[in-house]
């Protein structure tokens, strides 16, 4: 990372209002329309219920778009176009009034905890107002029959028995062998006299240099195995994707889930991408401020599509999917602001993984998109 590159993120991390935007945009209105999401399993079946709120004093249309869990078959939802792991309604809210939406599928059993997201953006403009997830519980395999349970115990003690049977018939028999005839010690001794000494043979030269060749090799490769990891980690610390100015640990995020990134806490609902003649990825995520305010960069939130080559949000796209520019404030302490963001990548590049930062120095979240 060049000098003048770090100077740049130092003074983006120093100076607020020295923010990168594209044009002078109001600041981010609250949402009028929220949406909750709430599950409820039965074995593998499990029921969605999106909830909108409209909040203003106007009708609103709106589009919701709900990601099921990976696995999911046999989806259901009335109303909705089902289009893979997404269902797509087109719902009207009525002024300070509430709409269900419902849907329903399901997993595999056994499954583990799985998350669901639902979004819901104005039909109008596009733009992205709210977003919910849930976690659809954890379901356990059926519970084995008694005799299945206790047939590894049963196994073990036969095999316990098995070798107690054996050693003791070693036993017996070793009991039950005559005793060895014994010469008595000057007729041992003259048979030792009797035959002649044998001349002690001196190893040759090379036998002890190829032992210590093949302890030079033992010793080089062991070294090797060691060193190298360690000294390729230092490479790419120093050069890298973690020399662009980022600091301290990484943390995996999951779609629904939150991860943390110092005070900021980010919680990714969904991260797509489309080929065609241009690949383009939009993400929808949520930040949320800790006991601090919490200002984010455009320029710090990046998808990169190799270890040191990325791509940053398109701002004219990011002002077209957002309420106003959702990097022109700090979130306050304690609260949330939703945000879409697309990405633009140059021509036969592949997505590989998407960082989300808080500051120039933070170590940030990611998600792996392979």
């Amino acid at each position: 990372m060049t000098i003048l590159t770090l100077g740049v993120a130092v003074a983006q991390a120093l100076l607020p209002a020295a923010a990168p935007v594209s044009a002078p945009a109001a600041a981010v209105p609250d949402a009028p329309v929220q949406v909750a999401l709430e599950t409820q399993s039965a074995g593998a079946n499990t029921v969605y219920q999106i909830v909108l709120t409209n909040t203003s004093a106007l009708p609103m249309t709106t589009i919701v778009v709900q990601r099921m869990p990976d696995g999911t078959t046999g989806l259901v939802a009335d109303g909705a176009k089902v289009d893979g792991d997404r269902v797509v309604w087109s719902a009207k809210v009525a002024p300070k009034a509430q709409t269900t939406l419902q849907s329903s599928g399901a997993l595999p059993v056994p499954h583990a905890s799985e998350p669901a997201t639902a979004c819901v953006n104005d039909a109008a403009s596009g733009r992205l107002l709210d977003c919910a997830a849930a976690d659809v519980v954890a379901v356990a395999g059926p519970e084995a029959p008694w005799w299945r349970r206790w047939l590894p115990f049963v196994a073990l003690v036969a095999a316990l028995g098995v070798l107690v049977w054996l050693g003791r018939r070693a036993w017996q028999r070793r009991a039950a062998r005559p005793a060895r005839e014994t010469r008595p010690a000057d007729e041992a001794r003259t048979v030792r006299e009797a035959q002649p000494e044998q001349p002690r043979r001196e190893p040759a030269w090379w036998v002890p240099v190829g032992l210590a060749a093949v302890a030079v090799i033992v010793v080089s490769a062991v070294a090797l195995l060691v060193f190298v990891p360690r000294m390729a980690a230092a490479v790419e610390n120093a050069q890298g994707v973690r020399a662009h100015a980022w600091n301290g640990p990484q943390s995996e995020a999951e779609v629904g889930q939150e991860a943390s990134d110092g005070t900021a806490h980010f919680t990714i609902y969904s991260a797509s991408c489309t080929k065609g003649k241009a690949t383009t990825c939009d993400v929808t995520l949520s930040i949320r401020a800790g006991d601090q305010p919490v200002q984010l960069y455009r320029t710090m939130q990046r998808l990169y599509t190799s270890d040191k080559t990325w791509v940053e949000p398109d701002p004219a796209a990011v002002l077209a999917a957002n309420y106003g520019d959702p990097f022109t404030l700090a979130v306050p302490p304690g609260l949330e602001r939703v945000m879409a963001l697309r990405f633009s990548l140059p021509a036969g590049a592949q997505p590989d993984r998407l960082e989300l930062h808080d500051g120039a120095f933070a170590g940030g979240v990611y998600l792996n998109l392979e």
